[in-house]
């Protein structure tokens, strides 16, 4: 049962440090991306007691920087990987479930040309086996098409040495919005979770990790954090925690970096997702459509950097224009078409002997010998089934060493990631569209990123209809939304508004900057910030915004 309500804001960030401080808790997380978030949630809804500490916002690492697929992993049935194909459609079939709003069928077409490596028989063979690790419970089954077929529903498609293309359906996400769906469900059922707030060492009591030091960079202060089990879950920061732990640990991580880049929808107008495959390596790569937009990635290259800095460079970048001439050379896709990138890093099981794309995702569980859990691996689109694995394995351990046992089994799979009538919430945004309030675009927006809640963000309109503004012409972010993040989603910083709550950065042509002061200082008005406050806000916004563009370097 859900005991805490809606709101997650400044004020419940303030409260919940002073319960960190004051209050021991079963398992302390640290981490929240995608893998954090699902853990807390899980822990939560067992009846745990629960916290998260995020050194930056929500999702800011890798969990915002995926392809927003929710998918089986095609490419994986090369490398045999059956079982973990197998996981992947059955969690994103449970997460269809979970969150239909937000996850979406997204049907694709597998290109095969004569000058690939891969024949029609075998991608018709693989397509099957698909469906079948789907237990032939996906949208649709596949189809195999001919040349003239496929060149009928996608003609930008290049037509010399096109043999075929295989039709199947995965889902895409935002990865962004799903990270924070599950940190605000883990927070209705009880956890304890702060973003901004970094873990600069680990606290032990006989040999034992029994909690972390902790830096709020919102106060500037530091505070402890205390509890039985400690959770590291920071992605491509895991081995940097396992070192505060045993700074003589070895590296269990091989991280690689994949990039996207953004171009408008109009330059490369596909119907649907496209899969095609690298000429330079024969990496399985995405058109996806999204919006006003097409997303088009990814890459996958070892990286020893910063994951913070992680960025699209221009070879990278060239890599991908190469990719989509070779399928699409009437478009003339060139880099002055790109508005922006993006770049993530994926936190990698070490593997040796093998090239980066052949990394295997699954996931591992390692236990230090003083008791600090560590998980790395996996994929967006796993994570809950993650969470239920490492929290089954922590709930043994306070049942050992605490006597400390679950009130209920893991239940994660069977309860929707946000709880209300979906229904009504399409009929308050028809109605508000026959009022005036939102136009059919905002709707479909608000509907998909807010779902059963959206609502709440047509009451602020009706209260002021100049909420009901779009933030940028041509995109469907509403005014509204600056309020209801800072309120409701815990958003502290201009970065966390412009770059994940909305996703300004990468959709509008100035990447947000004519819109920043202007969604800066609305966000003052509810965070307290004075005149060098915002300066400080917009530096680090153009900062973040010339992240994405060092491709043009």
């Amino acid at each position: 049962m859900m005991t805490r309500g809606n709101e997650f804001s400044p004020k419940t960030r303030d409260e919940n440090i002073e319960r960190l401080e004051r209050e021991e808790f079963d398992i302390l997380v640290i981490g929240g991306g995608i893998t954090g978030a699902g853990i807390a949630r899980d822990a939560a809804m067992r009846g745990f007691k629960v916290a998260l500490v995020e050194k930056g916002d929500f999702a800011s690492g890798t969990s915002s920087k995926s392809s927003r697929l929710i998918h089986g992993g095609i490419r994986y049935l090369e490398n045999l990987e059956l079982g973990l194909v197998f996981q992947a459609c059955t969690e994103r079939r449970r997460l269809r479930r979970m969150a239909p709003h937000l996850v979406r069928p997204l049907p694709f077409l597998f290109t095969i040309y004569r000058s690939g490596r891969l024949s029609p028989r075998k991608i018709s063979l693989v397509l099957w086996l698909y469906d079948a690790l789907s237990l032939f419970r996906n949208v649709q089954r596949h189809r195999m098409l001919a040349p003239e077929r496929a060149l009928e529903m996608e003609p930008m498609l290049r037509k010399e040495g096109l043999l075929a293309a295989g039709r199947y359906y995965d889902c895409s996400a935002d990865d962004a919005r799903l990270t924070l769906l599950t940190i605000l469900s883990a927070h209705r059922y009880g956890a304890v979770a702060i973003n901004h707030a970094s873990v600069i060492g680990l606290l032990k009591a006989k040999g034992r990790v029994c909690g972390a030091q902790v830096h709020d960079h919102i106060a500037d202060r530091e505070f402890e954090a205390r509890a039985h089990v400690v959770v590291n879950a920071t992605g491509p920061w895991v081995d940097e925690i396992r070192h505060l732990d045993n700074p003589q640990a070895a590296p269990r991580l091989r991280p690689t970096k994949g990039i996207h880049i953004i171009v408008p929808r109009e330059r490369l107008l596909t119907k649907e997702a496209i899969a095609l495959t690298s000429p330079r390596d024969g990496r399985l790569m995405f058109v996806i459509p999204w919006g006003r937009f097409s997303i088009v990635g990814t890459t996958d290259t070892d990286y020893n950097g910063d994951p913070d800095q992680a960025c699209a460079l221009k070879g990278d970048v060239a890599y991908v224009l190469e990719a989509l001439d070779a399928v699409f050379p009437a478009a003339q896709i060139a880099e002055g078409d790109i508005i922006s990138t993006f770049a993530g890093v994926r936190p990698l099981v070490r593997e040796e002997g093998v090239a980066a794309f052949k990394v295997s995702r699954r996931h591992q569980i390692m236990v230090s010998p003083s008791g600090l859990i560590s998980i790395a691996g996996g994929k967006l689109t796993t994570y809950r089934a993650m969470a239920e694995e490492l929290v089954d394995e922590v709930t043994g351990l306070l049942a050992r060493e605490c006597g400390t046992c679950p009130r209920r089994d893991c239940v994660t799979d069977k309860v929707p990631l946000l709880e209300g009538d979906m229904g009504a919430a399409l009929a308050e945004l028809k109605l508000a569209e026959g009022e005036g309030l939102v136009d059919e675009e905002t709707m479909a927006h608000l509907a998909r990123a807010y779902g059963p809640d959206c609502p709440r963000l047509l009451e602020l309109i009706r209260q002021d209809r100049s909420w009901g503004g779009r933030i940028a012409e041509g995109l469907p972010y509403i005014k509204a939304e600056i309020p209801y993040a800072v309120r409701c989603e815990m958003a502290l910083t201009l970065c966390d508004f412009m770059v994940r709550r909305t996703r300004l950065i990468y959709e509008e042509a100035n990447q947000g900057l004519n819109q920043a002061k202007e969604v800066a200082g609305i966000m003052a008005s509810y965070l307290g910030w004075g005149p060098e406050e915002i300066e400080r806000q917009l530096a680090l916004y153009r900062k973040e915004v010339a992240l994405t563009r060092t491709y043009r370097q």
